[in-house]
């Protein structure tokens, strides 16, 4: 069911997170703030709306939200002075602003599908983001467990022998948790999974399932490399080519890794790559095979290091229409040099006038190959996907050029491979006719 009106999202971030040693919203995973990683995350879902409650060291905090609300987010901050007591009065603080909003903490992350599938499928009920996948929970002895009848909530706590299921911190509330927490406070229990049991006593809490994707409860430095690990291993999509699958995103995402922690941005990337790749490419005009292998090399590394812009751009929520369409046309400029070079290269060996034929018919393969494929997206409104497409990808071009040139083939391997793109042009072509 998807909802009329996207609630605003609540992040409890005024506890003191001795564990990390450092102020918890401020410590850094992946060149972000663990707070901006989170209100960036779940703006990417569709939230637009953020408060987050303060406590400990309230004025650092406050100090980067302003930074993060310079990126165009509506963010507002809420103190909290009784933030020791426990995490359900930062709940309580929001009381008088909001009736039904989302509630996460600092240190949960989420896959963008596991976000948007909550967002999309609560509805005016209190529910709770629960994971069956017991098995896979990072540390089950700390996890808050939560026991089902059905899909009610009817029991919570970190203490449950016997459990369905586990609590991931993400929540969707209405105006009775604000009671719930009162009553657990009055029993001397001041946290939120306190407020949620009293609500569950009542019948009024549901789990909604996590089908697909990553959480993870980062609340120590350990977790916190797990983390990175999981948003790295998300990072590669399923439209990859084969090189670039197994071969390039193994490299480019070391590098995008490290490169984060710097203020560099995906466009100079994609110009970085650009660049490197006309660098190889001239290196093939002089004809020696120690040029000729050394071009290879270079053009290889340009095609892997052609990833880290993408990746940045997901890593630190930079992506944009620009980035991409420049990333489109650069791509489409170095490949034409790379031909016309490599053509040249062949040229020098066999002085023969064909030889440009075969290089005009390689050029016109590289190209075509890829128009094709945008103009299908375009038409159908759908990406080509089968398994024989992705040998027209331009990662298995470069990679097939890098080899020849080590044997002092390169012109060879251009023009075979440039065969193989005419082929399935042609064969997407005759088997999509209607």
């Amino acid at each position: 069911m998807y909802l009329r009106k996207v609630f605003p999202l609540v992040i409890l971030a005024a506890g003191e997170g001795r564990r990390m040693g450092e102020v918890k919203p401020l410590v850094k995973l992946l060149g972000l703030s663990l707070l901006e990683r989170t209100i960036l995350s779940f703006n990417e879902a569709g939230i637009r709306k953020f408060y987050v409650v303060v406590g400990y060291r309230k004025e650092e905090v406050k100090k980067h939200v302003e930074e993060i609300r310079k990126r165009g987010i509506d963010v507002e901050t809420i103190d909290n002075d009784n933030w020791k007591k426990g995490n359900g009065t930062s709940v309580l603080a929001v009381r008088g602003r909001e009736k039904k909003f989302f509630v996460t903490m600092v240190d949960h992350f989420f896959e963008k599908d596991v976000i948007k599938d909550f967002i999309e499928n609560v509805g005016r009920r209190n529910t709770l983001l629960i994971d069956k996948e017991v098995d896979r929970v990072f540390n089950i002895h700390e996890a808050t467990k939560v026991k089902l009848k059905g899909n009610k909530i009817i029991d919570i706590g970190k203490e449950l022998k016997e459990y369905d299921a586990v609590d991931t911190g993400l929540f969707f509330f209405n105006e009775e948790i604000f009671e719930a927490i009162e009553e657990a406070m009055k029993e001397g229990n001041a946290s939120l999974a306190a407020g949620v049991r009293k609500l569950a006593e009542k019948g009024k809490i549901y789990g909604h399932e996590k089908k697909r994707g990553y959480w993870i409860d980062a609340d120590t430095k350990e977790e916190l490399r797990i983390a990175e690990k999981l948003i790295l291993k998300s990072i590669p999509k399923k439209e990859d080519g084969i090189i670039s699958f197994n071969l390039n995103r193994k490299v480019s995402l070391k590098i995008s890794k490290w490169l984060c922690n710097f203020n560099i941005s995906p466009n100079l990337m994609t110009i970085l790559s650009f660049l490197t790749a006309i660098a190889g490419s001239i290196l093939f005009y002089f004809g020696k095979y120690i040029y000729t292998a050394l071009a290879g090399i270079i053009i290889q590394f340009a095609s892997i290091i052609d990833g880290c812009d993408g990746e940045i751009a997901r890593l630190k929520f930079l992506s944009s229409p620009y980035g991409a369409w420049l990333d489109t046309i650069l791509d489409r400029y170095a490949d034409a040099i790379m031909a016309i070079f490599v053509t040249y290269n062949g040229w020098l060996i066999y002085r023969s006038i064909i030889i440009w034929f075969f290089g005009l018919f390689s050029l016109l393969a590289f190209l075509m190959a890829s128009y094709s494929r945008k103009e299908y997206e375009l038409r159908y409104n759908k990406k080509l996907e089968g398994k024989i497409d992705k040998l027209s990808k331009r990662d298995i071009r470069i990679f097939s050029i890098f080899i020849g040139s080590l044997f002092n083939k390169a012109f060879e391997f251009m023009v075979v491979i440039a065969m193989l793109h005419h082929i399935i042009v042609a064969i997407d072509l005759a088997r999509r006719r209607k």
